[in-house]
């Protein structure tokens, strides 16, 4: 090539370079400033470019790639765009180049991290993502996924929820709650989760309009309304309408149990009348026993029933050195295995835990137990069966 040619080609590609019509794809830390002042500008994105034909190689500045961008965005690098350098930080491909618009990062991405990939944190509006967020439902969220339902409730669904808080798993007695979370029990605890929710989402009014319900178990939640109260299941619903997705969620006081399916604590603290019953059962070490153990039958003194005991009789059997005749007097109340009112009436006598033998009679038609009135008769738990009795029964 003549020397003429060589001259010209040179001083083309360099009047070439330096004019507007490239843009510049400028690195962190460069330092080439005059390119702002010509109004050379970053693209965003070099697809189609390969990196290795279009670079130079200038004084304290890494390799450049340019691209050819046509108007009308000549002008100055616009700041608040993502890797420009001292120009700022602008994203990858971004679909506007106006003043302080630096577009949508690429998936993957965070603002002002060049180059460094994140986990995009995307928001959880399922049944399961919501009951997440508000807090409160920690035990409920455990169990669901103890139980293999959490992955359903994130599903599409729709699902309404009848979500009780930490607080109702809290008043359960602890032993039938962790006996419930064991592998070998998933199968119930399943069962007794699908009792919360129904198929579809139905809002408050709903609800009440609907007057009875069925959950996703096959069992019936009766829908009671009081006053302002509205109870689903026998228990109180608190809070309403929490909206997701996949369905809705109502807060409710307690946990809901199928019939039968409580242990005998949880249905004898349910009732409201075995508070000291209960009580001498922790202190004598047998609750846990009437949570997880049996299946047994109680024939269970009312509050009534203890208060017709001399004074101090209690107090004086819940001390501690009296603990031996505590679960004495606690064991002649309860029978080995499940019996309904009609196994009962037909064995004339039972064998208690404390070795010590019960009397079946009829006065009339009302059937008796070493004497005391049976008053209520089937209550029906998981491991068992409470009748109820209007004496305590002494050994």
């Amino acid at each position: 090539m003549k020397q003429s040619y060589r001259v010209a080609l040179a001083a083309s590609l360099i009047a070439l370079f330096a004019s507007p019509a490239f843009a510049y794809d400028g690195m962190h830390g460069s330092s080439d400033r005059p390119h702002a002042a010509q109004g050379t500008q970053y693209h965003g994105s070099n697809t189609g470019y390969s990196y290795r034909h279009y670079y130079r190689q200038g004084p304290r500045m890494h390799p450049r790639y340019y691209r050819p961008m046509p108007p009308p965005f000549y002008g100055a690098p616009q700041r608040g765009m993502y890797r420009m350098g001292p120009y700022g930080p602008m994203y990858y491909g971004m679909p506007s180049y106006g003043a302080g618009k630096a577009g949508s990062p690429p998936k993957g991405y965070a603002g002002g991290k060049a180059g460094k990939p994140e986990e995009a944190a995307a928001d959880d509006n399922s049944i399961v993502g919501v009951a997440q967020a508000a807090g409160g439902f920690d035990t409920l969220l455990a169990a669901a996924k103890a139980g293999g339902l959490a992955e359903a409730l994130a599903s599409d669904g729709p699902f309404t929820v009848f979500a009780p808080v930490d607080a109702a798993f809290a008043e359960l007695p602890e032993a039938a709650v962790n006996n419930l979370l064991q592998p070998e029990n998933q199968e119930t605890l399943a069962s007794l989760l699908q009792h919360h929710v129904v198929a579809g989402r139905i809002d408050a009014a709903g609800v009440v309009e609907a007057g009875e319900l069925e959950s996703l178990a096959g069992t019936p939640l009766a829908v009671e309304v009081e006053g302002d109260e509205v109870r689903v299941g026998g228990v109180r619903v608190v809070q309403t309408d929490i909206g997701a997705d996949n369905g809705v969620i109502h807060v409710v006081d307690q946990v809901m149990f199928p019939e039968g399916f409580a242990c005998i604590a949880t249905v004898a603290q349910r009732s409201g009348e075995f508070e000291t019953l209960l009580a001498a059962a922790e202190a004598a070490g047998l609750k846990d026993a009437l949570a997880v153990e049996g299946p047994f039958t109680l024939f269970a003194p009312t509050d009534a029933a203890f208060e017709q005991l001399p004074e101090g009789t209690v107090d004086e059997l819940l001390q501690p050195e009296n603990l031996p005749d505590l679960q004495r007097v606690l064991q002649h109340h309860i029978v080995a295995g499940s019996l309904t009112a009609e196994e009962v009436l037909e064995a004339e006598t039972l064998e208690t835990l404390a070795g010590t033998t019960l009397e079946v009679s009829m006065e009339g038609d009302q059937p008796r137990i070493n004497g005391a009135d049976i008053a209520t008769v089937d209550l029906m738990a998981s491991n068992g069966v409470i009748h109820v009795i209007d004496t305590v029964l002494i050994p």
